[in-house]
C-alpha cells in the first residue's frame, strides 16, 4: 500500500471526461481514475477552499460524520483505492476507533465463538451496537499471534476483527465501507484523512510521464518478466488497459514536470 497525493484533475481534449490524477509520494508515479464532473467539482472546490453558502453533498456527508463520531467512537483514519476490476476503480473508506477497539459479539452458524469455530466458509453473526450483520469470512491472517478476520457485513461494509485470547472474546479493530474513489477522494479532502493506493492497482493503472515526449510509460505487460500480478490477467482486461492507456494519452500532460503539489 503506498501513500498518495493529489496532484491534479485533468480534462480529456478528446470527450471531455473528467480525470484526478493521484501521485505517489516517494515517486513519480502517478495513478489517474475516471470521476465524474460533480465529483471534480466537489474535489476541486474544497482544494481551492471555495466557501459555498448551503453545504454540498460532500459537505453533508462530513458534518454528518463528525456529528455521529462521538456516538459511534470512530473517526475516518483514511482511504484507499484498493481494487481495478472490469475497467472500474474500487475504494474503501476506513474507520478506526479513538478509544482502542470495541468488543463485540461473534458467534458461528454452527454455534459457538472461539477461533476454531469459524471455518473458512463459515457463515456467522456479528453484532456491534445492537445492531446484527449476517456476515461471511472474506479472509484470516495472524499478526503478532493474533488471529484477525475480516469479515462481509453487508451494504457495502466489511469488519476487521481478532480474537483476544486472554479475555478469550472478539475486539473490532476497524470498518471499511465499500465507496467510488471519486466520493472518497471528496471526503478525505474534507476531513484530512490520508490517500492510498494498494500496490495492485498500482501495477495496473499506475503511469510513470516520459521527461521528454511528455507521454506515459506503461506498466509491463502481461507476460513480460517481472509484470507480477499482470501475468494473471486474461486478454479481455488486457484489452481495457490497453485503451486506458490511450485514453490517458487525450490528456494535456505537457506540465506535469512543473506542478508542485
Amino acid at each position: 500500500m503506498k501513500e498518495m497525493q493529489i496532484d491534479s484533475i485533468r480534462v480529456s481534449l478528446m470527450n471531455y471526461q473528467h480525470v484526478v490524477i493521484l501521485k505517489e509520494r516517494q515517486t513519480d508515479r502517478y495513478l489517474p481514475i475516471w470521476i465524474g464532473p460533480a465529483e471534480a467539482d466537489a474535489i476541486s472546490m474544497k482544494l481551492q477552499n471555495v466557501d459555498v453558502s448551503r453545504p454540498m453533498t460532500h459537505d453533508l456527508l462530513k458534518n454528518t460524520l463528525f456529528a455521529l463520531e462521538s456516538l459511534s467512537g470512530t473517526n475516518i483514519s483514511k482511504i484507499v483505492v484498493n481494487d481495478l476490476r472490469s475497467d472500474t476503480f474500487y475504494a474503501q473508506i476506513v474507520f478506526e476507533f479513538n478509544d482502542g477497539p470495541p468488543v463485540v459479539d461473534m458467534e458461528a452458524q454452527s454455534g459457538g465463538n472461539r477461533v476454531q469455530d469459524f471455518g473458512a466458509d463459515s457463515k456467522l453473526s456479528l453484532v456491534w451496537q445492537g445492531r446484527e450483520f449476517k456476515s461471511t469470512i472474506m479472509r484470516r491472517w495472524q499478526d503478532d499471534k493474533k488471529n484477525f478476520m475480516e469479515v462481509d457485513g453487508g451494504e457495502g461494509w466489511a469488519f476487521e476483527v481478532f480474537f483476544d485470547e486472554h479475555n478469550k472474546r472478539w475486539l473490532l479493530t476497524r470498518m471499511k465501507l465499500d465507496s467510488r474513489p471519486s466520493d472518497a477522494i471528496a471526503l478525505a479532502v474534507r476531513v484530512t484523512a490520508p490517500i492510498y493506493a494498494e500496490e495492485s492497482v498500482l501495477d495496473k493503472a499506475g503511469i510513470i510521464l516520459d521527461a521528454e515526449s511528455g507521454k506515459i510509460t506503461a506498466q509491463p505487460k502481461a507476460g513480460e518478466q517481472g509484470s507480477g500480478p499482470l501475468e494473471k490477467m486474461d486478454e479481455q482486461e488486457l484489452k481495457k488497459l490497453s485503451a486506458f492507456y490511450d485514453f490517458i494519452n487525450t490528456l494535456d500532460l505537457d506540465d506535469f514536470d512543473k506542478r508542485k503539489s
